[in-house]
């Protein structure tokens, strides 16, 4: 069974949108008349640029896309949100003429990892896979440009969180899971399947995601009707705030297995922070063996 697309097809925000009259009019119009030109990939990055500076609606009124908790409104906003709205107008525009809009610059050394790795998985995605891309692209930009307005910070941390899954999708898009293996007459026995996080993070990479599928596969063609999932850290930071990262990662793990198919009941989960060292080290050190979350085939 192949992976399922990890974000599901875009939808857009709901009737409460409301349509930003009165806020860089000449720009609205000129995104109202503009004919996406150019290649497939400018043309998906026109459409999700334009749906950004068009759906600024009320808190709760959507249920997926960009803005899935609904944070995103003009409701009584000050000319920054305004402008932050002309802003995707001018980005839509600019691709509607076939220009290959570049990602906004990052603000931190953070945000300046995630673009490197965005910048990467389009060099390698945008021609084959342009609607990924480009979602992915969109998704970064709303994470970074939306966290430039005080009121749209809570839109910032969506949008990031919708980047995590756009992006290792596209990653996964070019680095495909091999095939199911061949069905066997025996079950095959339980194993182990680790995944690897980077420093203070819990999102998946397309690598990640093949270990993942495989695991899936392994248990489909064995029978294995248990899954369980344990998250771990290194021994950076305090040991509070490491269980509950460890708890973050075996949850994202799950989430991926889920969208896989696997089924959620038969997924447990838990996290034990920096207490069960793949590598023993000292207090404060940045192990990226210990980053990890470590799955489990029962029987």
């Amino acid at each position: 069974m192949q992976i399922r697309t990890i974000l599901k097809t875009f939808a857009p925000l709901a009737v409460a949108a409301l349509t930003l009259a009165g806020c860089g009019g000449s720009l609205m119009d000129d995104l109202n008349d503009a004919v996406p030109q150019g290649s497939p990939f400018t043309q998906e990055l026109f459409k999700n640029y334009a749906y950004l500076a068009r759906s600024f609606g009320d808190v709760g009124s959507a249920a997926s896309g960009f803005d899935s908790e609904g944070s995103l409104s003009l409701s009584g906003a000050d000319s920054s949100v305004s402008e932050l709205a002309d802003a995707y107008a001018q980005k839509a525009i600019d691709a509607s003429k076939g220009v290959e809009v570049l990602p906004e610059q990052p603000p931190d050394d953070n945000a300046l990892t995630i673009r490197r790795r965005l910048m990467a998985a389009l060099d390698q995605g945008r021609d084959k896979f342009p609607a990924d891309a480009a979602r992915a692209q969109v998704d970064y930009d709303c994470m970074i440009m939306n966290a430039r307005v005080p009121a749209l910070v809570k839109a910032a941390a969506e949008c990031g969180r919708s980047l995590q899954r756009t992006l290792a999708q596209l990653e996964h898009d070019f680095n495909p899971a091999p095939p199911p293996p061949p069905p066997v007459a025996q079950a095959a026995p339980a194993g182990d399947y680790t995944v690897y996080f980077e420093f203070d993070s819990w999102t998946l990479s397309g690598e990640d995601l093949t270990v993942l599928q495989n695991a899936v596969n392994t248990a489909r063609a064995g029978g294995q009707s248990r899954i369980a999932i344990v998250g771990h850290t290194d021994t950076s930071g305090s040991p509070g705030y490491n269980q509950n990262l460890s708890v973050r990662r075996a949850n994202v793990v799950k989430e991926a297995l889920v969208d896989m198919g696997a089924r959620r009941e038969s997924i447990q989960t838990s996290g034990v922070g920096e207490s069960d060292l793949a590598v023993q080290t000292g207090d404060g050190v940045k192990e990226p063996k210990n980053r990890r979350a470590v799955v489990t085939l029962q029987p």
